[in-house]
């Protein structure tokens, strides 16, 4: 599938990739970043839990960490 251009505030498709989704959430679209944190949510937690050993900090780790993402977001290198 090719990625194509897509306004800011267009619908994220969950289906885009990563970069197209990166580069709609660098443009402004919430939904895009949402769509990230979805598809990965599930992995940083369980990497969390399996290093902190306790749900509830694996899973603020797990909120640091796409907070982390987010504030960062314009250096994702594809």
């Amino acid at each position: 599938m090719t990625d194509r251009p897509q306004r800011p505030n267009a619908p994220a498709r969950t289906e885009d990739s990563d970069e197209t989704l990166a580069r709609q959430a660098c443009a402004g679209n919430q939904d895009a970043f949402g769509a990230l944190v979805i598809r990965y949510q599930a992995q940083a937690r369980r990497v969390a839990r399996a290093i902190l050993g306790d749900a509830d900090a694996a899973d603020d780790a797990a909120q640091d960490a796409f907070l982390a993402a987010l504030q960062h977001l314009r250096s994702f290198d594809a």
